[in-house]
């Protein structure tokens, strides 16, 4: 399986900053100043647990209804974490490979003479189109 979503949990700190975890996967929880840091922290570590229990043949758990999570406090919230593993799980993933793509000799006129790159507007495109950030 390539792509995750996992519920996790989200907690207001006592110091103004958030808790998040994973009701599924033990041992995670990070605590962040904000909701966007504890998110990209979480998938971080998501990324890490999930490629650890494959290299280890672990199973991987099978994420939480919503529904069945406990929440300890009324202002506790759920929220959705996806990761895609393909890039990080294998280095020789991230070697550049030559890509052949042909396009109107005008825009890579056009495209040459602007000095785009057009190794780096390709990869974009193709993460746009497939949703990877």
């Amino acid at each position: 399986m390539n792509t995750f979503i996992f519920p996790a949990v989200v907690e207001k700190a006592d110091d103004g900053g958030v808790g998040l975890y994973f009701p599924d996967v033990p041992g995670t929880a990070v605590l962040a100043p904000n909701i966007q840091t504890a998110v990209k922290d979480a998938k971080n570590m998501l990324i890490d647990c999930i490629l650890e229990m494959e290299h280890n043949n672990m199973a991987i758990p099978v994420p939480s209804d919503p529904d069945d999570i406990e929440l300890n406090d009324a202002s506790d919230r759920i929220v959705f974490v996806e990761v895609f593993l393909p890039p990080y799980r294998d280095a020789a993933a991230n070697k550049s490979v030559t890509v052949n793509c042909t396009v109107p000799q005008w825009l890579r006129d056009a495209g040459k003479d602007a000095e785009l790159n057009f190794s780096q507007l390709l990869q974009n495109s193709v993460k746009d189109a497939l949703g990877i950030k």
